[in-house]
């Protein structure tokens, strides 16, 4: 887990501190007509690393949408990018959750500067993902995706978005680190953001602009650290590589804490993976539920590290797998758990009907238990 005093989701101006994830929207879209996305060439390269950054800020911008929320009680800003050319467009479930449910007003900022109205296509709290639908548009450029497993620790990452209101931002920095565990805190309704990330087992900190808070909690085992800059606002944007692919979703920045929950860039953000939001957009955008996978147990930290089983549900994998409460799960796969957050979010990162294998502490004694993990909506 992030150790840093607070990891703070929902990079929306008006609301905390934050910033989002895409996915390569593409042929597992399920059957009955919906929509998909295909890739494009890369951008042709360049010896010279400024002029290649250009040419990529070139190509990937008319991509790029500014995403204004308006309510009753304030409003919200984020970032967003075109999927396909009818504007359906990829972004934060926390930049647009003030406007889920008839609770406000949705615009879109295209790159060539005309707003529209949008609807919202569908959400998924659990992952931090949203699809919004551009109203009477055509012709727009999506963005090509590639999976995050083609980046390694020191590449050159770019983010687009709308930091601070500043639309058409980019900035460059480099993959600082890959496989981090960030829980991005849960939705704040009517005007705010999304919490930051507290110790422990629901330890959101952070901050919103009031409203009600729900209880869904997002949360990515594999997120992509990097130092490029990404400010209130960049939510929903775009992180890609040099050959203009998207790579993830500029979702969270860490912050001091101390009273700063409301500060800007520190060098230490966050992006959803873009093969994280491949399954998760193409349902959205075909009209289901997202579903993830689970283990169908209820956990704490444990006090010497790990998630301790507190209960289980019948005929859930678990308990197939003759897990017990009490147990402690100390890894997932070569996943590390410390903590209950942990646990979530490396399951999370697998598919139903993934065969896993568990490392688990019971009567002070360590074994390995594989298991089958099973499919929940939320």
């Amino acid at each position: 887990m992030i150790a840093i005093a607070a990891v703070v989701a929902a990079l929306v101006t008006g609301g905390v501190a934050g910033a989002g994830g895409a996915a390569l929207v593409l042929a597992t879209a399920g059957s009955g007509g919906g929509q998909t996305v295909s890739t494009a060439a890369p951008v042709s390269g360049s010896t010279n690393p400024t002029q290649q950054i250009s040419k990529v800020a070139a190509a990937i911008s008319p991509s790029v949408v500014s995403i204004k929320v308006t309510t009753s009680s304030g409003g919200d800003e984020g970032s967003g990018m075109v999927v396909t050319p009818d504007g359906n467009i990829v972004t934060n479930n926390h930049v647009v959750a003030a406007a889920a449910n008839g609770g406000g007003t949705l615009t879109v900022t295209l790159a060539n500067g005309k707003t529209v109205p949008a609807t919202i296509v569908g959400t998924d709290p659990t992952t931090d993902i949203a699809v919004v639908k551009a109203t009477g548009v055509s012709g727009l450029t999506p963005v090509s995706f590639v999976n995050s497993s083609s980046l390694h620790v020191g590449d050159t990452v770019i983010a687009f978005g709308n930091p601070l209101g500043l639309e058409g931002s980019v900035t460059s920095g480099i993959v600082s680190a890959l496989h981090r565990s960030v829980t991005l805190g849960s939705t704040q309704q009517g005007g705010g953001g999304q919490g930051g990330l507290g110790g422990g087992q629901g330890g959101q900190g952070g901050s919103g602009n009031g409203g009600q808070s729900t209880t869904e909690t997002a949360s990515v085992s594999n997120a992509i650290q990097t130092d490029a800059a990404i400010n209130p606002g960049n939510s929903g944007g775009p992180l890609v590589n040099t050959s203009g692919q998207v790579v993830g979703i500029t979702t969270a920045i860490a912050t001091l804490g101390g009273g700063q929950s409301e500060s800007g860039s520190i060098g230490v953000g966050f992006a959803i993976p873009a093969e994280t939001i491949q399954s998760v957009a193409n349902q959205l955008m075909n009209g289901k539920k997202p579903t993830h996978a689970n283990l169908g147990v209820s956990v704490t930290d444990a006090t010497s590290g790990g998630a301790q089983i507190s209960q289980i549900t019948s005929g859930s994998p678990a308990a197939k797998a003759g897990l017990q409460t009490g147990d402690v799960i100390t890894k997932v796969g070569d996943t590390a758990i410390t903590t209950s957050d942990d646990l979530g979010a490396a399951v999370r990162s697998h598919q139903p009907g993934d065969k896993v294998t568990l490392t688990i502490t019971r009567g002070g004694k360590s074994s390995a238990v594989t298991i089958t993990l099973g499919s929940a909506t939320g």
